[in-house]
């Protein structure tokens, strides 16, 4: 019996790793694409290098994590003089990201307590959306970064392994700023989704997790010093640059490439998510959204991966599973009273 329970455990684990590593090659190889290897031997190094040399403007010269850990894999592929080692190690490290994140998303969709399929049906739409998220962009090795530690954030805190937040935020840090919510995730399902006192718990992880936070971001202020802030499209952050978000066609012609309808599906459905879900949603979306419509070029459809993955897709597959579920439980119902 036990083997047998071993055998099916490696069967799926083989299933969802294959499929998280063959959707990693297409979502990767649609970015490589639309880039070109000459880009990433040129510009994409160039851009990686001003990092690495203090010498990149703001925020990307305080993104160090992506860049300094790219740089090893570089480095150790030319050791071996691996032909076009630049371009190979980028696309080598883009497809272990998306693999992961989609290995992630897969677990994370199983502790909201979706079936294997819908699952998997869920990696597959997230890849689609990634495929079509490399609009005005580079490999970003920092945004998929990202994605990464929310969801092994996400899936620390369903499994209630709080303690694991201190080293998630402080990685994260160092990856992008955009990392700064994570802690708040921690302390909003303690408040509103766990038992009562859990909060007691949970704050010092917060407290140290949110210092840790602040102290990386500081630091690195400190380290590099001021830079010159980049005005994208030459429209500054807040007012002049939410005008251009909002009236600008791309945005909505990227933002549904990327997202789809699946926002529209998940929020109709919301009253059929988990209580984790639908506190992740309101800790996390309306300010990921408020703060990019003032301060980025929302057309970068990249940037909402996260609550994509986190929230979106996975609320729109609750929806649709209750809703695929409900004849066979009234059938069964009508035969009970029967």
């Amino acid at each position: 019996m036990k083997n047998a329970k071993k055998h099916e455990t490696l069967i799926l684990a083989t299933i969802v790793i294959g499929a998280g590593l063959l959707l990693g090659l297409f979502t990767t190889s649609e970015h490589v694409r639309a880039l070109g290897i000459n880009y990433l031997e040129g510009t994409q190094l160039e851009i990686i290098q001003s990092i690495l040399n203090g010498q990149s403007a703001d925020p990307w010269q305080y993104r160090v994590l992506a860049p300094f850990l790219v740089n090893i894999v570089r480095k150790l592929f030319a050791h071996f003089h691996i032909i076009h080692y630049t371009a190979a190690s980028f696309i080598i490290f883009r497809i272990i990201q998306d693999t992961i994140i989609l290995i992630f998303f897969y677990t994370y969709c199983r502790m909201l307590k979706l079936s294997m399929s819908y699952a998997l049906i869920g990696m597959t739409i997230l890849a689609w959306g990634m495929s079509y998220s490399h609009y005005d962009s580079d490999l970003q090795f920092n945004t998929f970064f990202d994605v990464i530690f929310y969801l092994l954030a996400g899936l620390c805190i369903l499994q209630e392994k709080f303690i694991w937040i201190i080293p998630i935020t402080l990685l994260a840090a160092f990856n992008r700023e955009t990392s700064g919510l994570i802690p708040f995730l921690l302390l909003t399902i303690s408040i509103f989704a766990l038992p009562k006192g859990s909060v007691r718990k949970v704050m010092p992880i917060f407290i140290v997790a949110f210092l840790t936070y602040i102290v990386v971001f500081v630091g690195l202020r400190l380290v590099y010093g001021q830079k010159e802030l980049y005005i994208p499209y030459g429209h500054h952050i807040g007012l002049d640059l939410l005008k251009f978000n909002l009236f600008r066609l791309a945005t909505w012609q990227n933002l549904f490439s990327t997202l789809s309808i699946f926002p529209f599906v998940a929020i109709i459905g919301y009253h059929k998510w988990t209580l984790k879900l639908r506190v992740i949603f309101w800790t996390l979306v309306p300010i990921w959204f408020v703060i990019h419509a003032f301060g980025a070029i929302m057309s970068e459809t990249r940037l909402f991966l996260v609550p994509q993955a986190m929230v979106f897709i996975p609320g729109a597959l609750l929806s649709l599973a209750q809703q695929a579920d409900l004849p066979n439980r009234t059938s069964a119902q009508l035969q009970h009273n029967g």
